[in-house]
This record gives C-alpha cells, sequence and structure tokens, in this order.
C-alpha cells in the first residue's frame, strides 16, 4: 500500500459531500465534491476516486450517523469493497484538528464542504481503530425494527394524550366528543398491538436477531420494547459489546464533575444519554422490582438505607444492563442464581 487517501463524508438528504485528507497537507481548491445522495452520485464518487490514483486498498471512508440517509452509499461502499467507518456525530463536534497556522480554521468555519475536511482529519487520525473495526451493515431486520419501534412510539404518545383527555373530561365536553375520542383511543391501542405483532414477525426473518430477542427476554423486566430497543442501539451487540460503554450512551453512568478545589455536587448521571431507552429502562426496573425477588429486596434494602429512589433505580437500571449483555455473551438464558441454589 504505498499511498493513503482518508476521505470524508458530510451525509445529507439531497447530497453528499466529499473531501480527502493524505495525512500531510490539506487541498483546499481540489479536494472536495459534491455529488446526489443516490446511484448517479455514487458513480461520480469512484470515477474522482480513479483520478485520484490511489488502489482501493489505500482508501479509507468515514462518516456520521445519520439513519437512513447513509444506507445507500453504505451499500453502494460495500459493494465496491472498500472499508469505511461510522463515527457518532458527538465525537466528531469535539474533535479539533491539528492545522498549522494560517490554515483555514474548522472551528470557525460551519459548512458541510469545511464539515468533510474535518471528518478526513479524524479518518486519518483514527485509521488504525476504523481499520481494525470497520463498520458493516446491520441485517435488513435491524431497519425494520427501527422504523416498527418508532412508529410504535407514535401510538403509544398520541394514545397518553387521548387517555389524558378521557381523564380530564367535564361537563362541557359532549357525548360525541367523548365518544370520538374513545374510539380514537381503541384505535390507536390496537394499532400498538399490531405493531407489536410485526416486530416479532420481522424478529423470526432474522435467527440472530429472534435468538438474542429470546435471551434478552429471559431477564426479569424486559419486556419487548427494551429487548428490540437494545437490538438495535447495538446493532444485534455488534457495534457495541460492552454493557459499561452502553451504560454510558444511554446516560447511566454516573459522572464526576470536578475542577481543582470544585466538586460540583458528587457523581451525576449526563443528561445527554439517549433519553428514551433511558425512560423505557425505567418501565424495566419497576416491573422487575416486581417480579424479582433479588432486586426487590436491593431495592427495599437501599431505601431502609436512606438511599435516594432515583439513586436506587438508577442502580437497578445498570443490573439490568449487565444481566442483558451478560445473556448475549454466555448465549444462555438468565438464571436467577439464588433460586437456583434453592432448587
Amino acid at each position: 500500500m504505498e499511498r493513503e487517501l482518508y476521505i470524508g463524508v458530510d451525509v445529507s438528504k439531497r447530497w453528499l459531500d466529499l473531501a480527502y485528507y493524505d495525512g500531510v497537507a490539506v487541498d483546499w481548491k481540489h479536494g472536495h465534491i459534491r455529488v446526489d445522495n443516490k446511484e448517479s452520485g455514487f458513480v461520480q464518487i469512484g470515477k474522482w476516486l480513479k483520478k485520484l490514483g490511489v488502489d482501493k486498498d489505500g482508501i479509507l471512508f468515514c462518516m456520521e450517523y445519520t439513519g437512513l440517509y447513509c444506507q445507500n452509499l453504505r451499500m453502494w461502499l460495500e459493494k465496491e469493497g472498500f472499508v469505511y467507518g461510522m463515527v457518532n456525530p458527538r465525537k466528531m463536534h469535539r474533535f479539533e484538528p491539528d492545522l498549522e497556522a494560517g490554515e483555514r480554521a474548522l472551528d470557525r468555519i460551519k459548512t458541510d464542504e469545511m464539515d468533510s475536511f474535518r471528518i478526513a482529519m479524524y479518518c486519518e487520525k483514527h485509521r488504525r481503530k476504523i481499520r481494525s473495526q470497520p463498520s458493516r451493515l446491520p441485517a435488513p431486520a435491524y431497519f425494520k425494527l427501527k422504523r416498527l419501534i418508532a412508529e410504535r412510539r407514535q401510538y403509544v404518545v398520541q394514545s397518553a394524550l387521548y387517555k389524558q383527555q378521557l381523564h380530564d373530561v367535564c361537563d362541557y365536553d359532549t357525548d360525541g366528543s367523548v365518544s370520538r375520542k374513545r374510539e380514537e383511543l381503541k384505535s390507536l391501542m390496537a394499532h400498538v398491538r399490531q405493531t407489536e405483532a410485526e416486530i416479532l414477525s420481522v424478529m423470526e426473518e432474522d435467527a440472530a436477531i429472534k435468538k438474542n430477542y429470546d435471551l434478552l427476554r429471559s431477564v426479569a423486566g424486559i419486556g419487548i420494547v427494551v429487548a428490540a430497543e437494545t437490538i438495535i442501539l447495538t446493532e444485534n451487540f455488534t457495534s457495541v459489546t460492552n454493557p459499561r460503554t452502553y451504560a454510558c450512551y444511554i446516560g447511566i453512568a454516573p459522572a464526576k464533575k470536578e475542577s481543582g478545589d470544585s466538586v460540583r455536587g458528587g457523581n451525576h448521571v449526563s443528561r445527554k444519554g439517549f433519553t428514551q431507552a433511558k425512560a423505557d429502562l425505567s418501565m424495566a426496573c419497576l416491573k422487575a422490582i416486581q417480579t424479582d425477588s433479588n432486586i426487590k429486596s436491593y431495592w427495599q434494602r437501599r431505601k431502609s438505607d436512606g438511599k435516594n429512589g432515583g439513586v436506587v433505580l438508577n442502580a437497578i437500571k445498570f443490573k439490568l444492563v449487565l444481566r442483558m449483555f451478560a445473556v448475549i455473551k454466555r448465549q444462555k438464558p438468565y438464571v436467577e442464581i439464588d433460586g437456583y441454589k434453592k432448587a
């Protein structure tokens, strides 16, 4: 591999901005192109790469996670045999390239073109990690599950609004209004059940996803939503394999805030986590407290010690995360140790 190029891709719905960096100098004038985010644009990318005169093995792509917008590009890259890496946008926003004096200041200029150069420099800095752990598209069932979970969440949010309105019925609500709200709520709840049935049907399409789903459901408190959501967020436990990493991602891992003699209130969980997953896990905790004797005794013991309920609940969330990752690692259903010893 004589020469390497690091290609940064800024992805949007309509187009792609690509820029290259060779690890030495930035070609601000000729190192960038913009193409349509569709098949014709991918053909242009292929022609552009040929002009650069670098072997396919010497090219490394990098882009941020942008949901469905980058899916077709990823499919094209895999079909053509290119290596690429996906990066969390939060990491990219914190990244500050080491530029020489007089270079364009990427921290002051915010355009799609500048973002593509920034991503290219990030790609060069993390080239070893990307090559050792290249990204791959998940199975088609993964994307179906992602859309279905989002659809279910919309129905649940809308049904909650109607439940609240029916709870607050007063003398000024007409009979027709109340009847329509009840019918709408009934329809929404039916949609929730139909969506859940389709989620289970989609899981049957992929043996690996279905097996991991069944393993997750063996953990007390883990229902269809948390199990499917965890599979989605970890790409079926391929992109995230460490429970502590996942705990940090969804925002249940306490972190310190201190500077010199200033200690800001001890350890607190981050507000930057994936709040929906954290909220869904809270509901799983409440169910686990009711159904799991070990977690119930832990909850009662910590509460009797005077611990704040939120702190104890967060600790239980982490226990559930550890259990979920444990059953996936062992590929065996969860077994309650205390009950096993008694038996």
